[in-house]
């Protein structure tokens, strides 16, 4: 390979020269090298001029020194020729401080690559060539390493203000995208900070891809400082893929997997905990483009006998749950009611939106949380489910004591959720939409039959149970003190279409009714429910407002969540980023409250932890640079939101209300005459009266 003359390595000529320092972004010049016998002169034309220097040749190897205009102090080269490629490394710095780089070099004109890269460049090309579009991190100790080659690279990044903030961000970001579209780079100091978010995106099923950096793995029986050797164990049992990497060799395959492993078959989170060193480790391995794969669908047995059950029944239920959003299956599911006449309900917080409230044939939530009143006795009524992406939770169920019909088809796209409660009478593992979309392929054989199962009084009861239910929320419109509920209800009437909203804790936002005019299909959280985690609002929407640019965000929320996340407000206002942020302030933690009001004799104090002490929360927003104000009375609420709307950039609301600030019971028990004994649901103690006793 090596062109010599009269048996020696040539070595004169330019060669275009890249150095990679081991925690700054790549840098590129032209060298220059002029041999004399054992002695070489030596010209770089870099980023910041042009240095010379002087050196020595021995054979291969070539070693020279520039004393000034490479960092601090003089800066060593030693490197090796291979033909037309110059490989070696550069030592710069002055004093105590000291800094080593990679050096790679290609004869100009010669076609030559060098043939492996850094570990660290081999994550980012392995990230874009997967699909990240995004970095969500906060800066510290050796993620520079990495950040370094992320810059060069070209992915866009955003720093948060923490790092909980920061993972907050890419879990909303790939709510929207419905994969893992983004992912988030932390110190391994902070990256506890974040672990809820890791345990969140795994009951919540979203995608993330969480990468941490630790110290360089040789330091691991040195007790370093901020040792992060016991990370791997703190993060495995709440991932649903984790991969600690000393060696930088098969990174590009560590970074697709977890990818992968985040975007297909039940979401979750994928925890990368990358070593120091492994970033400076060289790869040869191949970085492939990453085409996730088809979701599966239902056989066509199972799809037949689903059919079947439903031919069979006189009144079935479709239970649709938050697979059906996680899936994008709404449009399908629509496409069946419509042509079926079949009624949904949807699982609550989780699975609110996969219709238009207003649409005929959804009855509202099932359980005690509370849309319309009517999901509950519809689903109770029927003799059978076809649970879609629904997972039976606690909250839906009211601790699994609503009345259950004997017959179940129950699908999910992850295996082990079928029969884990209880034995459906069929379990189908598919994708929601896929399998959605199977049973409208059925749809034109079935003729004159397929609105068989639309039922003119049922549908007539759920119209007039949300006529009643409207004109009740309507009711808090106008009154003062402000209730919650009048705050969705104008956020209703003053959004645009599509408006993405993110309610704390994973609620929805009380009062709000997503109409058939605004949200022809439907409307998905960007936050899940499972996990339901107070201060996630304004993170999240921020991360959904660069999913959805062209969208409106709206971020809803408690005084308690802001105290978590108020920092975020300067990321709005760095980025002049269109989101509105609205803060309820009840002066507490209303919940706790309340709760400790329903104790009885003996309860904790209805203050004690849950009073705050009063706060000016328009102030702290404007001065982090979010235009604001405060509202006090109800007739001041829908200028405000409309101001809100019409702002060129960020724009803050503090809305003094009474109440709870999260959600509200607005509908009272959810059946006036139940089939069997009521349990709480969330905080209930006993088994007694649950599925499948």
């Amino acid at each position: 390979m090596s062109a010599v003359d009269g048996g020696a390595t040539r070595i004169d000529g330019t060669w275009d020269l890249t150095w990679r320092p081991g925690l700054a972004p790549p840098q590129s010049g032209a060298l220059t090298l002029i041999r004399d016998g054992d002695s070489l002169k030596v010209r770089i034309e870099g980023p910041a001029g042009t240095v010379t220097g002087d050196g020595a040749v021995d054979g291969r190897h070539l070693s020279w020194t520039v004393d000034e205009g490479m960092g601090p102090g003089p800066a060593h080269f030693e490197a090796d020729v291979e033909g037309d490629l110059l490989l070696g490394h550069i030592e710069m710095g002055a004093g105590t401080f000291k800094d080593e780089a990679s050096v790679e070099g290609v004869r100009v004109g010669s076609g030559a690559r060098v043939p492996f890269r850094e570990g660290s460049v081999a994550v980012a090309e392995t990230l874009t060539a997967s699909g990240v579009e995004y970095i969500f991190g906060y800066s510290g100790g050796m993620a520079a390493s990495l950040e370094r080659s992320l810059i060069a690279e070209g992915i866009k990044d955003m720093a948060a203000r923490s790092e909980l903030s920061a993972a907050w961000m890419s879990y909303g970001y790939n709510r929207v995208k419905r994969r893992a579209a983004s992912a988030t780079l932390m110190w391994c100091v902070g990256s506890m900070h974040a672990s809820p978010v890791v345990y969140a995106a795994k009951l919540d099923s979203t995608p993330l891809v969480f990468m941490l950096m630790e110290n360089a793995a040789s330091w691991d029986l040195r007790d370093p400082l901020q040792d992060g050797t016991e990370l791997y164990s703190v993060f495995k049992p709440v991932s649903k893929y984790i991969k600690r990497v000393v060696d930088g060799e098969d990174l590009p395959l560590a970074v697709r997997q977890a990818v992968l492993a985040a975007s297909t078959g039940k979401f979750g989170p994928a925890v990368l905990d990358l070593t120091h060193n492994a970033m400076h480790h060289r790869t040869t391995v191949k970085t492939e483009e990453l085409t996730l794969p088809d979701p599966p669908a239902a056989s066509e047995a199972s799809v037949r006998r689903t059919l079947e059950l439903i031919e069979g029944a006189e009144r079935p239920v479709i239970l649709a749950g938050a697979g059906v959003h996680l899936a994008d299956a709404a449009g399908e599911l629509r496409r069946f009611v419509d042509a079926t006449g079949i009624p949904v309900v949807s699982s609550g917080p989780g699975g609110r939106g996969v219709l238009p409230d207003d649409h005929p044939l959804y009855a509202g939530d099932m359980s005690g949380w509370g849309y319309f009143g009517t999901g509950t006795k519809v689903a109770e009524e029927a003799d059978l489910w076809i649970a879609v992406g629904f997972s039976f939770s606690q909250t839906a169920t009211l601790s699994w004591s609503l009345a259950k019909p004997d017959k179940v088809v129950h699908v999910d796209i992850e295996q082990s959720q079928l029969g884990r409660i209880f034995q459906p009478t069929l379990g189908v593992v598919a994708d929601a939409k896929a399998f959605l979309g199977q049973l409208n392929g059925h749809l034109p054989a079935s003729g004159p039959k397929r609105r068989k199962h639309a039922d003119e009084a049922r549908t007539a009861q759920i119209a007039q149970a949300k006529d009643s239910y409207t004109e009740m929320l309507r009711s808090y419109v106008g009154a003062d003190p402000i209730m919650p509920a009048a705050i969705g209800q104008i956020l209703a009437d003053e959004v645009p279409a599509e408006t993405i909203f993110v309610n704390d804790e994973g609620f929805p936002v009380p009062g709000m009714v997503f109409r058939e005019e605004k949200y022809p299909s439907g409307s998905a959280a960007p936050l899940g429910f499972h996990y339901a985690s107070m201060g996630s609002s304004l993170p999240v929407a921020i991360g959904a407002k660069l999913a959805a640019p062209d969208r409106l965000v709206v971020s809803v929320g408690g005084d308690g969540g802001f105290y978590y996340s108020s920092g975020e407000l300067s990321v709005l206002a760095e980025h002049n980023l269109k989101v509105v942020s609205i803060v309820v302030n009840n002066g507490g933690l209303y919940g706790g409250h309340r709760g400790r009001a329903h104790g009885g004799p003996g309860s904790a104090p209805f203050t004690h932890w849950t009073n705050f002490p009063e706060t000016d929360y328009t102030a702290v927003a404007k001065g982090m640079g979010v235009p604001g104000e405060r509202v006090e009375k109800a007739d001041e609420l829908a200028p405000a939101i409309r101001r809100a709307v019409a702002a060129d950039g960020p724009y803050f609301i503090e809305v003094m209300a009474a109440a709870s600030s999260m959600h509200l019971f607005l509908a009272g028990g959810p059946d006036p005459d139940p089939k069997t004994s009521r349990k709480a649901g969330h905080g209930d103690r006993f088994v007694d009266g649950s599925w499948p006793n």
